[in-house]
């Protein structure tokens, strides 16, 4: 009869014991149904190059974390923000992969993309009406495991903490990359998101600073230079 049985059955503790005598702490450990916090913080936290020798530098996973949600701030659409993700979002179509733009504010500038070395074939666009669908949307894919990462830009409603939570969830059950483009306004409000980077314009560079990142520091500042064509060539959509 297993522990379950004779919980269920109000067994008294001491008869529980006599059945099932103490075992040494070193070989409960090496148990594999006993789960360990610092077993799974021990392990290699790997992530996908950002293609920024010093912004990988900063990053606890050394690049864009895997099954994890990214909050990248920005107070006008257009600075050369996308520029940003561009390394990553090549890897994963050369990983062959599937990248899903959702609800981006303008049309990309495909010569761009494809010279970054993303292959077009593997970019889905998508549009979904209202932000119920676009939740929803996002949280498919994202659990799906079919896609590589997700690029979301929030709409002129805000996601209630519930909602962001969803995200994050979906994005570490299907492990891929989720990037989420909010207003930079958003960075006084707590956000579930393992990584939190507020972007601005500063001539020909792109300006970071590191808000927030899981299991590593924060408050780095860093300039990065830009892609000029998709700063200047992208159309807005709406």
């Amino acid at each position: 009869m297993n522990n379950a049985e004779n919980f269920m059955q109000n067994k008294p503790l001491s008869e529980q014991t006599a059945a099932h005598p103490a075992q040494p702490l070193q070989q409960l450990l090496t148990r594999p149904d006993i789960w360990q916090l610092a077993s799974r913080q021990r392990q290699p936290r790997t992530g996908i190059s950002t293609g920024y020798r010093g912004l990988d530098a900063l990053l606890a996973s050394h690049g864009w974390p895997r099954g994890a949600s990214t909050e990248l701030l920005v107070d006008k659409a257009g600075i050369g923000e996308v520029s940003l993700i561009l390394p990553a979002l090549a890897e994963m179509t050369r990983q062959n992969r599937l990248v899903i733009l959702l609800n981006p504010p303008h049309i990309p500038y495909a010569p761009a993309l494809a010279q970054a070395g993303v292959q077009l074939e593997k970019l889905l666009l998508l549009h979904p009406r209202g932000q119920r669908d676009q939740l929803w949307a996002a949280e498919q894919a994202l659990q799906s495991g079919a896609c590589g990462a997700l690029v979301s830009w929030q709409g002129r409603e805000t996601l209630a903490d519930k909602d962001l939570r969803r995200l994050q969830l979906a994005a570490r059950e299907g492990s891929g990359l989720h990037f989420h483009f909010r207003p930079g306004s958003s960075a006084s409000t707590p956000s579930p998101a393992a990584l939190r980077l507020q972007l601005h314009s500063d001539g020909e560079q792109l300006a970071l600073q590191l808000l927030k990142q899981l299991n590593g520091k924060s408050g780095q500042r860093l300039h990065l230079a830009r892609n000029p064509d998709l700063t200047r060539r992208d159309q807005p959509l709406h």
